[in-house]
């Protein structure tokens, strides 16, 4: 798991200036060392690259502010955005209804999908059936009874676990890599993921033996898309956030941005 393993995170004291140098306001952001690819990562020259990456460069660029990048964990973003140590975060937050209970969300700069993924090896059929909430469909409870799914902690697909797959056990991981290496190792039995991540590692030699079993239809515990956040009831870095946003939609940047890392397009 050489790939999906990171010797950055511990330690990590760096820093990442963007925005316009003579901008006057300056915007606290928390974001994540930890390897999240095609949305973020450091890489080995100690540069934040990805998506997230440089979305933020040309936002607060679009914004006319100063963003001073702090890192953290990504399960104490939330938390440091609650305690005013940060103004906004970035972190491939999904947009649901129980976040919404804590924090404010911009408008989406993407959406994805989250996928079930297993050994080729495993032969068990992963139905669907119908959300008992009336949600639509969900991953048949029945036919993941007793078995072990990885999930990132504090994640959708952990809430998603929670709520529907009551009869499986749900084993949480600090990081999707995390999650990913107990796959391998064989500890857990699926993880459930998003499903841009896990693609990169399913391209891998390490993934050559592990598939998606199931593409998971869109739910509302799932989210209505990947936003930046704010702390609640603060309308002003909101607005600013999502004036930013609209500028890089209009001239056409956020586009060319999500096809580079998210399609591969040049």
């Amino acid at each position: 798991m050489k790939t999906f393993k990171s010797a950055l995170f511990a330690g990590i004291a760096l820093s990442m200036s963007v925005g316009s140098a003579l901008a006057e306001d300056t915007l606290r952001l928390g974001m994540t060392p930890e390897p999240y690819m095609p949305f973020t990562q450091i890489d080995s020259s100690g540069k934040w690259e990805g998506l997230e990456a440089d979305l933020t460069r040309a936002l607060c660029d679009k914004m006319a502010v100063k963003c001073e990048i702090s890192q953290m964990a990504w399960d104490g973003l939330i938390p440091s955005l609650k305690e005013n140590k940060v103004d906004f975060i970035i972190g491939a937050f999904s947009i649901t209804d129980e976040r919404r209970k804590s924090v404010d969300f911009s408008t989406p700069y993407y959406t994805e999908g989250t996928s079930f993924v297993g050994a080729k090896s495993d032969s068990s059929e992963i139905k669907m059936a119908d959300a008992p909430d009336g949600s639509g469909k969900i991953i048949d409870p029945a036919s993941v009874e007793g078995k072990i799914i990885g999930v990132q902690t504090s994640s959708v697909q952990s809430a998603y676990v929670a709520k529907y797959l009551t009869g499986a056990e749900a084993k949480s991981y600090d990081t999707a890599d995390n999650s990913v290496a107990d796959l391998v190792a064989g500890r857990v039995d699926y993880v459930l993921i998003p499903d841009l991540y896990i693609q990169t590692f399913l391209k891998t030699p390490e993934g050559a033996d592990y598939e998606v079993k199931l593409e998971v239809p869109k739910n509302v515990v799932l989210g209505e898309g990947v936003a930046y956040a704010v702390r609640k009831g603060d309308a002003a870095t909101l607005d600013k956030v999502n004036a930013g946003l609209a500028a890089l939609e209009k001239d056409g940047e956020l586009k060319k941005l999500v096809d580079t890392w998210i399609f591969g397009k040049k």
